[in-house]
């Protein structure tokens, strides 16, 4: 079952542009060369220019414990360091079910979602 993970981030004013790179190169890594990540889109927010949201989607939790563990991740962090006033903060961990662009997990997977709701 595919899994999402949102992260958010709060840059310094003059690390914008150097933060964005960053996370562009990171996202295109993640994608590249760990088989189990899926998605990545990187955000930045409209009325705080300094916020970033990043969204991952992984195969399933595994994967992301995975990537948890990769040297991709070390590394991304250990540059953004220098760029990040706040974070990274994990704002939403959990199943993916639904996606607009794409079947839904239960189109895609053949799995009945219903039993999700009535936990």
């Amino acid at each position: 079952m595919r899994y999402v993970v949102i992260v958010a981030y709060r840059v310094f004013p003059d690390k914008r542009e150097a933060f964005f790179n960053l996370v562009r190169k990171e996202a295109t890594a993640l994608v590249q060369n760990e088989l189990g990540t899926l998605h990545v889109t990187n955000m930045i927010d409209q009325i705080d220019p300094n916020k970033f949201l990043n969204l991952k989607i992984f195969e399933s939790k595994e994967a992301y414990s995975e990537h948890l563990q990769g040297a991709i991740l070390k590394a991304f962090l250990q540059e953004a360091d220098a760029f990040i006033m706040e974070g990274p903060t994990v704002i939403f961990e959990g199943i993916h079910m639904y996606s607009c662009d794409d079947y839904t997990l239960e189109q895609k997977s053949g799995e009945d979602m219903t039993a999700y709701f009535k936990r």
